[in-house]
């Protein structure tokens, strides 16, 4: 099982969990807006949804036809109505923080065609451990977003409160699980379009652009890491071929040594000068150009520093020399407490003509495919370890 330090409502009523699904979209209104449109969001509104709400429950309304008795049907789908905001068994609003955060919450055999629920209060959801139960807990979060807009995510947990019961759900699971993962991602597209979508990535200023401000290439990468900043650094900061590796293809840019899967505490000094190796046996590599820890490292071209601060022999950059000069920039913004947005830009300046502006697109085509393996594995390595870093 999986958990995390409380950062959220939710980590208060499922702090250890045996599957979590996180899904998050940027938009462009502001966090007040974005909140009352999150608060009041009716699932109904899309017939699709309905249509699946109404399938799970054709047992029960079977059932109360069989016994002569009428199953009513609401009409709506809203946060209040899924939680019943009263007493009784079932889905409920577990606690919410106006303005950020609710949190919805079961305890229940949800294998079984009509779900036998435990009637637990909020105090003791946590706590509950009676055999026999799934438990499922779910928020709908909002957070600033920097730079402008706000960020909503959905944070959906699972677990049990025995191997057994586990075993049940996880078969539940694999069938019920993708319905709910196509309903968040309806949700979530619906909020897009009416909340307008957020500014992307590549079209917006990040530090580091002025070390290289009149660049003739440049490409945008980002990642969202279910994960606080102060996790993903250290991962950044130890890296370089001979040290902790690129998370990359290593048989391709680290000699073949697997890259770490640990955070390596000899390798968490880093300062502007240092050159950090690109290859097993090129003696040049990424100078650091700028570090403002926790959120902000850019690698680059040596010749990029001052004189003073170069390393010796460093004036060109590997294989390209000193007409080339790049960088490579890892900005990292918080989404709320407990995640984070790894934002990677490489802009390079290169002599300009038909033979550079084929290497240049050469070398960003190739750096694309070894940086997407690079935010996948970190992204992997991050959220791990997440709940060993303070």
């Amino acid at each position: 099982m999986s958990s995390t330090g409380r950062a959220h409502l939710i980590d208060g009523f499922m702090p250890t969990w045996s599957l979590r699904q996180v899904d998050r979209i940027a938009v462009a209104a502001s966090p007040e807006a974005t909140w009352q449109a999150v608060r009041a969001v009716d699932l109904y509104r899309t017939a699709f949804i309905r249509g699946l709400f109404e399938l799970r429950t054709l047992p029960d309304r079977l059932a109360a036809r069989l016994r002569g008795r009428r199953y009513h049907s609401a009409s709506t789908a809203t946060i209040d109505d899924i939680g019943r905001a009263g007493e009784g068994p079932g889905f409920r609003i577990l606690d919410e923080q106006p303005g950020s955060e609710v949190v919805v919450g079961a305890i229940g055999k949800f294998w079984q065609p009509s779900i036998p629920f435990a009637a637990v209060a909020p105090a003791d959801f946590a706590a509950f451990s009676a055999p026999g139960f799934g438990k499922v807990a779910w928020c709908l979060r909002v957070d600033p977003r920097v730079g402008g807009g706000a960020w909503i995510g959905v944070d959906v947990r699972v677990s049990a409160t025995d191997p057994a019961s586990w075993r049940r759900f996880e078969r539940y699971w694999l069938v019920i699980g993708r319905f709910s993962h196509l309903i968040r991602s309806i949700v979530l597209a619906e909020f897009r379009h009416r909340l307008h979508p957020g500014r992307p990535d590549f079209t917006r200023a990040l530090p580091g652009d002025d070390v290289l401000p009149h660049a003739s290439a440049m490409r945008t990468d980002a990642v969202t890491i279910e994960a606080p900043i102060r996790a993903v650094w250290p991962w950044l900061v130890q890296m370089g071929c001979r040290r902790a590796g690129w998370y990359s293809y290593d048989r391709l840019d680290n000699g073949g040594v697997p890259s770490a899967c640990e955070i390596v505490p000899e390798l968490q000094h880093i300062a502007v000068g240092d050159l950090l190796p690109a290859t097993p046996s090129d003696p040049g590599g990424f100078a650091v150009l700028r570090v403002q820890a926790p959120h902000l490292l850019v690698l680059g071209s040596p010749g990029l520093l001052p004189p003073a601060q170069r390393p010796p022999g460093s004036d060109g950059f590997g294989m390209f020399g000193a007409r080339y000069q790049m960088t490579w920039a890892f900005v990292l913004e918080p989404i709320g407490a407990s995640a984070t947005r790894l934002i990677v830009r490489v802009r390079g300046d290169m002599a300009t003509g038909p033979r550079a502006t084929l290497t240049s697109a050469a070398v960003l085509s190739l750096h694309a495919v070894m940086e997407h393996a690079q935010l996948r594995n970190l992204k992997r390595r991050a959220e791990t370890t997440a709940a060993e870093v303070h």
